[in-house]
């Protein structure tokens, strides 16, 4: 069920403004609305995200290097307020240390890779044996330094006003040229007019080739030096678990400061204005009664053109599937939880959907390790309780279909599988209750029947569910002309034309000819509902009637929605089928003459049956999931659900890392 907000405005002294923050924000109930006029500065708030942003580089920089919790540690650590608070000097000492490491590394990396450059650059002219820095213009000599192309060279040697010396013999020549100064001007122009390209030797002492030592002694001196770095930055590693306390303890404080922003002010007071839930006003009072006597603390229903946020309340065994409807979307405020009503269905056709026992025990048993172990909160715990109950629906689906991990009952039609899966295939058959009740892979039509019978159950669910909603709002019009005609419709055409349907399956139904009659004409009372009264708001005879005409036409969406329950069987023989060809493919490997290959072979074929299985169970579990949403989106959700309600998000303690205790 929906939940009913209140509008909650608090007036109090400015001067308890962060006493009475602290108190609703670990009372968790009120949602504040920002009613600021104009933008506010909040320097506080604004230091302490900067600290949140060095907090989270400084995880991020060293979380390879901290010790991986196991994959059943608790997704978050429990601890109190105060002590992931007293972990924020450390955290923040850390953070600098961190920092400065950091600093060191990009610095050193920077200066490598001038000094790879250096030496990249000095490296053609490892031949000039003179100083570099010998090489300069004189009162009467001027000289060239620059890369030549070596097509260029023979035009250098037939200027006899230069002199010129090569240091390489490559596409692109280190050259030296010497010229009088008085012929300076002439040089410049003619290297115009070659593929020349100016060089300046880097103010190094010695030669080339000393100066590609002295930085290649450099460049081993910063290697060692962030190598250094590295091992401190790795010892940090340690440190994770404090800077991940101070993260949230600082994320904490963050929340509570940047809602000083929303709030309005007088001279001595604050006013806060905020969504709460109807069965929380008394629990949010008494917290504030608890830090002060001096406050005014009113609340009130929602006024036409307020949007509440949209809040659902159900059972423990509900409660899991709201994370299911949360990826569609909310419902909107005032209108109807479709959780409880898609609940029962989403169990069923999970299970239909995967219809394995073997695969539906691995679920349920991998779910409640995971639940007991990781102790999830949130998403994560909803859709770990959704596979859970999925892994009950489908253990039951199997029995009843027949299927095993892939093995199924041996018949004088079945796959003979070989060794052990034959022996567990004819201990079904000696059974003979396994398949309970339809096998798939021999009654396919069958089972694509149950499916659509299923389907159509389904879809008047939704149609029954949207009338109930609107008979509840006073809507009888509504509820009989928009749903209960569809309903008419739907159950009228399935049950009247079921006979000739299941006889050109081959599979014939008979029906009294009563029953027949009856639901035909059902389905013609339903259709004339739709044209009489589907565009009712509309005055005009004509215009009504065309929209009845064109609202009839829906049947073809109906009869679409029915048909895309096909996706049930499509994937459940799927499931069985591949689970069937794995087991098929390890046999072979039992069947070598040798012993030794025989041993060999069940080795091999056993961790490849964990593999393979894995696979199957994870991907098809994926399918379910997806697929049986799609349907309650779709062909469910589409009867009746208003989507599109806000997100209710309190101010209270919204962490990453840690669980807050009391």
């Amino acid at each position: 069920m929906i939940v009913a907000m209140k509008r909650l405005s608090l007036v109090a002294l400015k001067s308890e403004q962060d006493t009475i923050l602290k108190a609703l924000q670990e009372c968790g109930t009120v949602q504040v609305l920002n009613i600021a006029d104009g933008e506010s500065v909040n320097p506080e708030a604004d230091a302490v995200n900067a600290r949140i942003q060095r907090l989270s580089e400084s995880i991020s920089a060293v979380k390879p290097y901290a010790k991986k919790p196991g994959f059943l540690s608790p997704q978050k650590r429990e601890l109190t307020l105060s002590a992931i608070r007293d972990d924020v000097p450390k955290a923040e000492t850390a953070a600098g240390e961190i920092e400065e490491l950091l600093h060191t590394q990009s610095r050193l990396q920077a200066e490598r890779e001038k000094a790879l450059a250096a030496k990249e650059a000095l490296e053609p002219w490892v031949r000039l044996s003179v100083p570099m820095s010998s090489i300069r213009n004189t009162a009467r000599v001027h000289y060239f330094i620059g890369l030549c192309a070596s097509k260029d060279q023979p035009k250098i040697d037939e200027q006899d006003y230069l002199e010129a010396e090569y240091y390489n013999e490559a596409t692109t020549i280190p050259t030296i040229l010497a010229c009088k100064e008085e012929d300076t001007r002439n040089v410049q122009n003619f290297l115009k007019t070659i593929d020349w390209q100016d060089y300046v030797f880097p103010k190094m002492e010695g030669t080339p080739g000393q100066a590609i030592e002295a930085l290649e002694r450099r460049i081993a001196e910063i290697d060692s030096e962030a190598e250094q770095a590295q091992t401190e930055l790795e010892g940090h590693g340690d440190a994770i678990e404090v800077l991940q306390n101070a993260f949230d303890a600082e994320t904490i404080d963050y929340d509570r400061l940047a809602v000083r922003g929303d709030l309005d002010y007088t001279v001595s007071t604050f006013v806060l204005e905020g969504w709460m839930r109807e069965d929380e006003v008394e629990k949010t009072e008494r917290a504030i009664k608890a830090v002060t006597d001096a406050y005014s603390f009113e609340v009130r229903d929602p006024v036409e053109g307020e949007e509440p946020p949209s809040v659902v309340r159900n059972n423990k065994f509900v409660e899991p599937f709201e994370e299911v409807q949360t990826l569609y979307s909310r419902p909107v405020y005032g209108s109807l939880d479709g959780t409880p009503y898609m609940t029962p269905f989403y169990i069923l056709l999970f299970g239909l959907m995967l219809s394995d026992s073997g695969y539906g025990l691995l679920l349920m048993l991998g779910s409640l390790i995971y639940l007991k172990g990781k102790k999830p909160t949130g998403m994560s715990k909803g859709i770990a309780k959704v596979l859970f109950w999925g892994g009950i629906s489908t253990v039951v689906w199997g029995v009843l279909c027949g299927s095993c991990f892939g093995i199924t009952r041996m018949s004088s039609s079945s796959i003979e599988l070989g060794g052990v899966f034959d022996k567990i295939s004819l201990f079904f058959e000696k059974l003979a209750i396994f398949p309970a009740w339809l096998d798939p892979m021999k009654n396919s039509l069958g089972m694509l029947g149950l499916c659509f019978g299923l389907g159509v159950l389904h879809i008047v669910a939704g149609y029954i569910v949207g009338a109930i909603d609107k008979f509840s709002r006073g809507d009888w019009k509504g509820a009989i002309f928009d749903q209960i005609s569809w309903v008419l419709i739907t159950l009228g055409l399935v049950i009247g034309f079921l006979p000739a349907i299941t006889g050109m399956a081959g599979m014939p139904v008979a029906l009294p000819d009563i029953v027949t009659k009856i639901a035909l004409g059902a389905a013609a009372l339903g259709a004339l509902f739709v044209v009489l009264f589907k565009g009712r708001e509309k005055r005009n005879p004509l215009k009504r009637l065309t929209s009845g005409l064109g609202g009839l036409y829906d049947v073809t969406g109906v009869l679409s929605d029915i048909l895309s329950y096909a996706r049930l069987f499509a994937l459940g023989i799927a499931t069985g089928v591949i689970g069937q060809v794995f087991n098929m493919l390890c046999s072979m490997l039992t069947n070598a003459s040798s012993p030794v290959m025989k041993i060999v072979g069940a080795i091999g074929s056993i961790v490849l049956l964990v593999l393979l299985h894995t696979f199957n169970v994870a991907i098809n579990a994926l399918g379910a999931f997806v697929h049986c949403a799609r349907l309650q989106y779709v062909e469910f959700y589409g009867k009746f659900y208003e989507s599109g309600g806000r997100e209710f998000s309190p101010l209270s303690y919204k962490t990453k890392h840690v669980q807050v205790s009391e």
